[in-house]
């Protein structure tokens, strides 16, 4: 190959110039982010694990305390049903003034007026309403529907926390595998320069590892700002800033989900799904509330006692007509009373009140029973797609880790291909861009199997307790994870590496 002309060695210098002045700005700024990033964490000496997040959020989720507060003011209604069934006491006073304006016959009208109180206790003990045994059931299938919500918004925040959780840890493995891949390419872009300064390489092979540079550069800006929004999201759920994360273990190996059979999971959804459970209470509920309001056309007997006192004030009258002046007669009234006696009361005609609301609860009822058959059908067809979704995870794992075995031996194939001269630059590129996005896919598919995992035992009804996320645990580390923010250091010690160095070992 021929000697590089003079002209061209220097613009060759000037570009190399100007890249190093870029790689340093670089490290000035990552320094700088890294020093921010790790003042605004806590000093934590534990990593957090799923389980330590999950309580933590546990503690502030806004939406769980919610439920936890209507359970509670649902628990009431068990004692207001059972005070129906209790005797009622009420105190009853009147104070008035009267006037009374009489005539007999052809005599002159007259004029009488008094002033009289009442004061007395009644006291009712009901014996027979049939819409009181309606209400008690009614209750306690409102404190059961009460508690599946607690337990759904339970379900559901582990859910939401689990795929905060495991969206930090995806996108550090990206960011870690960007990063790998912009050193891998940095180096190749080194050693096509100092091939082209000695006039054994091209200007083809440095532009096409410059614009592959570039273009990996956006993608860690943009793996980096998904960092930044994973950690936002789960530190809202929390309520303080996120630490460290147990990481993913390196031998973690996805086993199938038994029983290996769409239409049982479908089964046992249908059966035991959170959603289908609530329903089948407001399908319930719906029901005797139409026997609450049937029972109101039957009579109601109540035992009744009532003591009291009455008083009445001397009678002034006011004579005749044209008569002046007035006459008092007679002296006060004072009486007391006690009675003690059964009621019955018999609604005979309401227009038509009663069976209007029959039938809006008949309908209403009729409604519920549609909406429980509707959750039985979305439950059973999230169960199966969720599970076709946790066999295709674990095939597409086993797929791409066969699959990056193989990339690693055609990189390898095609450093040694070019240090013969049988490859170029951009074959190497290629095989090494196509590894880290394998990489990248594989660590998606295998977070991707723990939360559909998760899924599925939520979509059968198995997550309200706190075994599926000790399962998922399982499978964690406290191993440090993959760095979140790229110390600039590193970035120095490429300059000390040697031109021909294996790209693979780049990954970490």
């Amino acid at each position: 190959m021929r000697n590089p002309h003079p002209a061209e060695r220097a613009d060759r210098k000037t570009e190399t110039l100007n890249m190093t002045v870029c790689r340093t700005a670089r490290r000035v700024v990552l320094g700088l982010v890294v020093a921010t990033f790790a003042a605004a964490q806590p000093a934590i000496a534990e990593p957090l694990d799923l389980m330590d997040t999950f309580q933590l959020a546990e503690s502030q989720d806004p939406r769980l305390r919610a439920a936890e507060d209507r359970f509670r003011g649902s628990e009431e209604t068990r004692s207001q049903a059972r005070a129906l069934f209790l005797p009622e006491v009420n105190l009853e006073a009147e104070s008035a003034y009267n006037w009374d304006n009489t005539r007999f016959g052809g005599q002159p009208r007259r004029t009488t007026d008094f002033e009289s109180w009442n004061l007395g206790l009644v006291a009712r003990q009901p014996l027979f309403r049939i819409e009181s045994f309606s209400a008690r059931r009614q209750a306690e299938i409102v404190i059961d529907t009460a508690t599946l919500d607690v337990a759904r918004a339970r379900e559901e925040l582990a859910l939401r926390t689990s795929e905060a959780y495991f969206d930090i840890l995806l996108a550090q493995d990206q960011l870690a595998t960007v990063e790998a891949e912009l050193v891998a390419i940095e180096r190749e872009l080194r050693r096509s320069q100092r091939a082209l300064e000695v006039g054994t390489g091209t200007v083809t092979d440095v532009n096409d590892a410059q614009a592959r540079f570039d273009l990996v550069e956006a993608d860690r800006l943009r793996a980096e700002n998904n960092l930044m929004i994973a950690r936002e999201n789960l530190r809202r759920l929390i309520d303080r800033p996120v630490g460290e994360l147990m990481s993913l273990q390196d031998d973690f190996r996805a086993d199938p989900p038994e029983p290996a059979d769409a239409s049982a999971w479908a089964r046992r959804a249908e059966a035991n799904n959170l959603q289908v459970l609530i329903a089948e209470q407001g399908f319930e509920r719906a029901r005797e509330e139409v026997e609450q309001e049937r029972g109101s056309r039957y009579p109601q007997v109540d035992l009744v006692a009532r003591h009291g006192r009455n008083y009445q004030g001397e009678v002034t009258s006011g004579g005749g007509a044209g008569a002046a002046g007035g006459q008092q007669f007679g002296g006060a009234l004072r009486s007391e009373q006690t009675s003690i006696g059964l009621q019955l009361t018999m609604p005979l005609y309401t227009g038509g009140a009663t069976s209007s609301r029959i039938r809006e609860r008949q309908a209403e009822r009729d409604a519920t029973f549609s909406d429980t058959i509707d959750a039985k059908r979305s439950a059973a067809i999230n169960a199966e797609s969720t599970y076709l979704n946790l066999v295709s995870n674990l095939r597409q794992i086993e797929a791409l880790e066969q699959a990056l075995r193989s990339i690693r031996s055609t990189e390898q194939s095609t450093q040694r291909g070019i240090e013969v001269g049988l490859r170029t630059t951009l074959d190497l590129l290629n095989v090494q861009r196509e590894r880290f996005e394998t990489e990248r896919q594989l660590s998606e598919a295998r977070y991707g199997y723990l939360l559909n995992y998760l899924r599925l035992l939520a979509a059968v009804g198995a997550a309200i307790d706190d075994t599926g996320i000790q399962d998922v645990n399982f499978f964690l580390t406290r191993e440090p994870g993959p760095r979140k923010i790229p110390d600039p250091a590193e970035l120095d010690a490429l300059d000390e590496s040697a031109p021909d160095a294996d790209p693979a070992s780049s990954n970490g």
